[in-house]
């Protein structure tokens, strides 16, 4: 057996995988055994994902300056705040950026500082870890861990430094027409702040690349859970990472029911367990795997955390001695208050979001193949835009990114949209029409070729996130052919969908200055596939705006977990739910452990119980349905049938 981050030269540590394995648990307590067991290294651990829960996890304030754990005086935390990264970058480089393009383009200053307002790629993204690069650079600390967003929203972080590569691209060839006309004129040229600037994030980018895949001080630490839908989100995590030569060589196989005697319940999650560990010992099998169990507490704060770590480092079994909170559980109210009525709206689109790991798929389905089923005269389509779809894992069948029809029912189909090949598809026809518009304005002389080239590049300079807008126009254009009565989407983890349900806006703008940009050319060129799909996807975005908002056609449902994570992330999302104007009047908590005479369910039953009350009490005006933890995974249309029954009565 190997032991857990043996290798003492390590400088990075990145915690990965779905949301709900325990990843921010596992960066917490890793940080807290390798900071008390090495005082004389100073350690750093960071969330950067957009839903912090760094804090809940340490149960102390952490926000976006490096704050001191109370008790571990070599131990740090950090919860990046991307945007505000991105606004001291513009602050600092604004200048420079426009005289490149000023330098580059045809566009005038207003263009420009338009332009570069709306269009940095995920750079706020990138800045993070830049950020995290820099920090280790300077010496400041000896160790960075870093708590990753769930798989989706990680794997779209890997892919930035290449991306990003592209943005540099696209200003050097802005630049490089200024170097060849300075050439042309004077006979020599010298580099001046411009080129200063695209050599300085051009080294960063490459500094983060080399950082990620240096197997000698970097390692990723996936993090999994027994069960079919996690096991399979980290295959693909992995595969993605092997992709970008990031090293792995630990998997965290978390949450482990042990048998109790005399509880059914306990007895039978172990047994629905078996099948699964047995998979993840064959897969992973070149991979060293560390199992943890199931606590009947929650892990929160520096004794608990500590004693995972234990767990996870020393292989040390604590003995259960702890007593529930309350002695007489007394929710009694699961399944009883249900959220039929959502079904007898006559909805157009219900969105179903929380945090990572809370069953939002699973709700999601369920909630599908019932109203399919009571409506039997509609079409029903549920679909996910998340980077890492599950729904196929979900109903136990090949979904993929063409609408297909679910076995077993007359008028429900499921659809996993493939958002990164949609923008892939319109960045070919952007730049086959530039091409075509172009080719013949090559021989009057090198200015025209400059600007073809940035033309052709400027595509990449979208914002992040116009891949799933126009995922969701594929959808507008079900709407306006009626092919479908009802539409359910599964969003993906709270971070990843606030930005989502934040992009029309954004977008919009954006199409509005690219847009006025392109007509600048319009003596030079005349595009017309690309501008034709760009100005259907605005359209869209309108359509879309006007049904979010909309309470008789639009409805967000909230899933949340009778947990400290899951109720601060709740309150979160309902926040900027409510400030986007988004109808949201259900909330599901889901994997409430039911009473059982077991000392063991009785403590994690009596915890929950706190949190249920805390629920009722922040969310008074919201129908809340109480959800059981199922002793086995909700997998195929059998087991979502059972699920729908708690969920619509």
């Amino acid at each position: 057996m190997s032991e857990f981050l043996e290798n003492s030269r390590l400088q990075l540590v990145l915690f990965g995988g779905k949301g709900g394995s325990g990843k921010t648990t596992s960066a917490a307590a890793s940080a807290l055994y390798l900071a008390e067991k090495n005082r004389d290294k100073k350690i750093l651990v960071v969330s950067t994902d957009p839903a912090h829960s760094l804090g809940d996890s340490f149960g102390c304030k952490v926000g976006s300056k490096v704050t001191g754990i109370v008790g571990a005086k070599n131990l740090f935390a950090k919860e990046v705040n991307a945007q505000e990264l991105l606004v001291d970058f513009k602050s600092k480089h604004e200048a420079v950026m426009k005289k490149i393009a000023d330098r580059g383009t045809y566009f005038d200053g207003e263009d420009i500082e338009d332009f570069f307002s709306l269009s940095l790629p995920g750079l706020d993204e990138v800045m993070a870890v830049i950020e995290i690069a820099n920090i280790l650079k300077s010496g400041q600390f000896d160790l960075i861990i870093l708590d990753t967003a769930p798989t989706g929203h990680t794997i779209r972080m890997l892919a930035l430094p290449a991306q990003m590569e592209k943005w540099v691209k696209v200003f050097d060839l802005m630049q490089e027409k200024h170097r060849y006309m300075t050439r042309h004129f004077t006979g020599r040229y010298v580099k001046d702040d411009a080129d200063q600037f695209l050599e300085t994030l051009g080294e960063d980018i490459k500094k983060v690349k080399m950082l990620l895949t240096d197997s000698e001080t970097t390692e990723f630490v996936s993090v999994t859970i027994p069960e079919y839908l996690s096991i399979e989100e980290s295959a693909r995590l992995l595969v993605t990472l092997r992709e970008h030569n990031i090293p792995v060589r630990s998997i965290i196989v978390n949450r482990l029911v042990r048998v109790k005697e005399g509880c059914a319940f306990c007895s039978a999650k172990h047994k629905g367990q078996k099948s699964f560990l047995a998979d993840i010992n064959h897969r992973f099998a070149d991979y060293h795997l560390f199992n943890i169990p199931l606590f009947p507490h929650e892990v929160q704060g520096a004794k608990n955390l500590r004693e995972y770590a234990e767990i996870l480092f020393e292989k040390s079994y604590p003995c259960e001695k702890r007593k529930a909170s309350l002695s007489t559980p007394s929710v009694t109210s699961i399944g009883k208050v249900n959220l039929s009525d959502l079904l007898t709206k006559n909805l157009e689109l219900i969105l179903f979001g929380g945090k990572g790991g809370v069953g939002k798929t699973s709700i999601a389905s369920a909630t599908a193949l019932r109203l399919a089923k009571e409506s039997p005269d509609k079409k029903v389509l549920i679909f996910s835009t998340d980077p890492a779809h599950s729904l196929s894992d979900s109903f136990g069948c090949q979904i993929g990114d063409k609408v297909t029809q679910i076995t077993g029912s007359n008028n429900l189909y499921a659809l996993e949209i493939e958002a990164a090949k949609l923008y892939e598809d319109l960045k070919k026809k952007f730049k086959d029409d530039i091409e075509a518009a172009f080719e013949k304005f090559l021989s009057p002389g090198v200015d025209i070729k400059f600007d073809r080239e940035v033309m052709t590049e400027l595509i990449s300079l979208a914002p992040p996130g116009l891949d799933e807008l126009m995922a969701l126009r594929k959808i507008t254009e079900f709407m306006d052919q009626k092919q479908f009565d009802v539409y359910i989407l599964d969003t993906a983890a709270t971070g990843h969908l606030l930005r989502f349900l934040e992009l029309p806006h954004i977008i919009r703008e954006w199409l509005d200055t690219f847009f006025k940009l392109i007509l600048k050319y319009r003596g030079v060129v005349r595009l017309t596939r690309a501008t034709e799909e760009l100005l259907a996807l605005s359209k869209s975005i309108r359509k879309i705006q006007g049904i979010l908002n909309n309470s008789k056609k639009c409805e967000f449902v909230a899933v949340t977990i009778p947990e400290a994570m899951g109720v601060a992330e709740t309150e979160d999302l309902l926040l900027s739910i409510n400030k986007l104007k988004i109808p949201c009047r259900h909330i599901a908590v889901n994997m409430v452990v039911p009473a059982t005479k077991c000392s063991f369910c009785e403590v994690k039953h009596g915890e929950e119980e706190k949190y249920i009350k805390k629920i009722n009490r922040k969310f008074s005006g919201h129908k809340i349905a109480l959800v059981p933890l199922f002793p086995k995974e909700i997998k195929g249309l059998e087991s979502l049938s059972e699920l729908s029954k708690i969920l619509y009565g």
